[in-house]
Order: C-alpha cells, then structure tokens, then sequence
C-alpha cells in the first residue's frame, strides 16, 4: 500500500532502498511529464524524481511501478505545518517520498513525525549557494569535508532515507557513503555514491542551458526538435501555396 493506502507495485519500498545500501547501484532520473516518466521506467531506472506541478498525476499513472520522490521548495511555505500539507497533498497524488532540498532542519522532522518518507540534499545546495560563495564544487579542503559530514549525519538524525549530494569531490562522497545510513544520490559528485542522479533534460539534450560538466548528454533532443520544427515551416509553406495556387483541395479532397 502506498501512504495514501492505494493498493499497488513499487519496484522498492524505503526498507528495500536501505536494505540495498552498499550491495547494488541505483539510478535516479528528474522526470518533467508523462512521455519522459513511462520512458524511464520501461528503461529500468531505479527512481524517480519531479517537480511539484500539475505533471505529478500524469507522471505517477505513466510511471506507476517506480519509486517517485517529488521535491517541495521550502520558499512557499512560512510554517511546518504548511509545508507538511503540501507534502500530504502531493501524496495524495502518488509521491512515495519528498525531496526536502533546503528545508529547515525542525520542519524535516516534523514532516517524518508522519512517517512519509524524505530525502535531503547537502554539497552544493543552489538555494544556498550564497553561504558558499557561488556556485562551486564543496567538500574540497578539510573544513569543507568536515561540514558536509556534519550536515548529512545532520539530515540523517532528521529521519530521511537518503541524501543528495551535489558536485562534492569524489573521494569525499565516498568516506561520507560509507559513514552514514542514508543512500547518497551522486549527481557530479563521482561514482562512489550509491545512487546516480541526472536531469532528463541534461540525458536527452533538451535543456535551455548548457550541459553542466558532471552531466552526461546521451541523446540531442534540441537538434531534433530543430528538425521537426524546420519540417513543421516546411509543411505549412507548402499548404499555403497550395491554396493560392489553386492545387488544394484538389477533387480527392473535396466532396461532389
């Protein structure tokens, strides 16, 4: 049963993942619609990630055997108890856990107060990217690497199941895995995790942005779309003169 006790077939649960910690690595794909959520479960990844908007029904019924975790951003929500309903909320729609990202420790714990599972995030935290000094690689010196330890067993002591780590250096990552009991979701933070992590933007080439280095870029959706584009003008140029020229609707179009 799901937290919303709707009966049906996750490919983990929670105990799964954390029984898995050490003896198997995962996969973790952000989704944005239905078409990407039914590609990557049909693909075998292990976990799912989306975007708190109208797409989180579409993905749960296009991806339904997969473990969906769906991020909460904390800059809507003044209280613990707002932020909780909103988690409850997306639950209702099929969320099997909550990416917390930058959320306030005590609100963490209040949301494991209803046993609904969680996931943090920890490294290079754009929300807080200012206390860093910008967007860059963290963990890179003693007093980093110490911070990060203590943020994750921080996150860890919260009640979460996992971790995302972000672009920290890849034998850091790898102490603080074998160090801690959550799963640690690698994204640009090397192989030593126990969960990769990548955008479907940044897999399928379809990001407005350049390629971030830590991502791979497994397919050029932009230069195909390009294409369809180009054949859509092309298609629509061609009507046009037809109708001018007198060619459509020719008799096989038309009704005598």
């Amino acid at each position: 049963f799901s937290i919303n006790l709707q009966p049906g077939y996750r490919n983990y649960t929670v105990k799964d993942l954390m029984d898995i910690k050490g003896k198997k690595k995962l996969t973790q794909i952000l989704v944005s619609d239905e078409k990407e959520a039914s590609a990557a479960e049909e693909a075998g990844t292990d976990l799912l990630l989306a975007k708190p908007d109208h797409n989180v029904p579409y993905i749960r019924k296009a991806a339904p055997k997969t473990f969906l975790t769906v991020s909460v951003p904390f800059i809507k929500y003044s209280s613990k108890e707002d932020i909780v309903k909103k988690a409850l909320e997306l639950i209702e729609l099929g969320a099997d856990s909550i990416h917390c990202g930058s959320w306030n420790l005590n609100f963490m714990k209040y949301l494991n107060e209803f046993k609904i599972p969680f996931q943090g995030h920890a490294g290079l935290v754009p929300r807080r990217s200012t206390w860093i000094g910008g967007v860059r690689a963290f963990g890179k010196n003693a007093e980093e690497a110490t911070q990060l330890m203590n943020d994750i067993k921080d996150i860890e002591n919260t009640g979460a199941w996992g971790v995302e780590v972000e672009c920290v250096p890849e034998d850091i990552l790898g102490e603080i895995t074998n160090n801690t009991k959550l799963l640690t979701l690698s994204i640009g933070s090397g192989k030593k995790g126990d969960v990769q992590f990548l955008f479907a933007e940044d897999i399928l080439g379809c990001s407005s942005i350049d390629t971030p280095r830590h991502a791979k870029m497994y397919a050029n959706f932009n230069k195909l779309n390009a294409q369809i584009q180009n054949e859509r003008k092309k298609a629509f140029k061609k009507f046009n003169l037809e109708v001018k020229n007198g060619s459509f609707p020719s008799k096989k179009h038309s009704i005598s």
